[in-house]
């Protein structure tokens, strides 16, 4: 048995200088228990074995670099925009938010589930809303970290990110196009009237199955200040709802009819709006121009 002992005691020390065999034949002056594992602690010569104990008042990190290093680690201050309970879920110049928040301490690996959790624990907002990233919507598991892609006009290339919280959907999200010249934005310079934007504008609204077309309509009133009787509405929907293939467009004509009757909630793809320039003898209706604002018109 002793020789067995011996001769592993010899393996294990092939290869090892005469000095460091010498340690190894000596017998440990010290033992130190380290959760549960003991190990062995030889002396020097000539010298008490040491042992490092935990100074609490000696900082061993530079405190400016642990201050730099949680910059790099943690977001910047981002700003999150709550749009209210409404049905109007347009964001544009003119959208005026129920509350905006800051949001700090967050990491880039953390997800916008983390996001929801926070602004929920701080009261910000309830139940399960949706998060945007105009015009994206972000699902829970994406990344804070991802939220950036340097492709101008993909909506992801602004950093910190600018995030805007919606409500959940009470029924369904629908889409009205109002044409540029509807849409027209005028200012006065030097006591002239200039057009400052001419473009398309694309309204979102969150829509019930039983909203009727005069609901709708007065919902673009308030939006657009355009009276609901010189409103004009039409649809394009899946054929699916007729029995066909391919798109079909319908005029919304029948004010008391709802989304349903018209099979927008379930196949609808889009509304669009016109308004109607003339009068009910087919004249066209200069008494009520005022939605062709800056334009000169003379009647005479």
């Amino acid at each position: 048995m002793t020789a067995k002992v011996d001769g592993n005691r010899k393996k294990r020390m092939d290869g090892l200088s005469s000095g460091f065999q010498e340690i190894l034949r000596k017998q440990p002056v010290e033992t130190l228990v380290t959760n549960g594992e003991t190990q062995r602690i030889w002396a020097k010569e000539e010298r008490p074995s040491y042992q490092a104990f935990l100074d609490e008042n000696k900082r061993i990190l530079d405190p400016h670099a642990v201050e730099h290093a949680k910059t790099k680690e943690f977001l910047p201050p981002f700003l999150v925009r709550i749009l209210g309970n409404t049905q109007d879920l347009t964001v544009d110049e003119t959208t005026t938010f129920e509350k905006q928040v800051v949001i700090e301490g967050l990491r880039g690996q953390d997800s916008i589930l983390s996001l929801k959790e926070k602004l929920i624990k701080e009261g910000a907002i309830d139940g399960n809303p949706r998060i945007f990233l105009l015009p994206h919507e972000l699902q829970d598991e994406t990344l804070l970290g991802e939220c950036y892609v340097q492709w101008s006009g993909f909506g992801l290339d602004s950093w910190p990110p600018k995030f805007v919280v919606m409500q959940e959907l009470k029924g369904f999200e629908i889409v009205v196009t109002v044409p540029a010249m509807d849409s027209a934005v005028w200012e006065i310079v030097k006591g002239s009237r200039r057009l400052k934007k001419y473009c398309t504008r694309r309204l979102v609204f969150d829509l019930m199955p039983d909203t009727t077309v005069e609901e709708l309509k007065r919902l673009l009133e308030q939006k657009l200040g355009i009276s609901s009787a010189k409103q004009l509405l039409s649809a394009e929907v899946d054929g699916s709802f007729f029995g066909a293939a391919g798109n079909y467009f319908i005029d919304l004509d029948d004010d008391a009819l709802s989304m349903k009757d018209y099979g927008i909630d379930r196949f609808g793809y889009i509304i669009h709006f016109r308004v109607n320039r003339f009068d009910s003898n087919g004249n066209f209706d200069f008494d009520n121009v005022n939605f062709l604002e800056g334009c000169q018109i003379d009647s005479h």
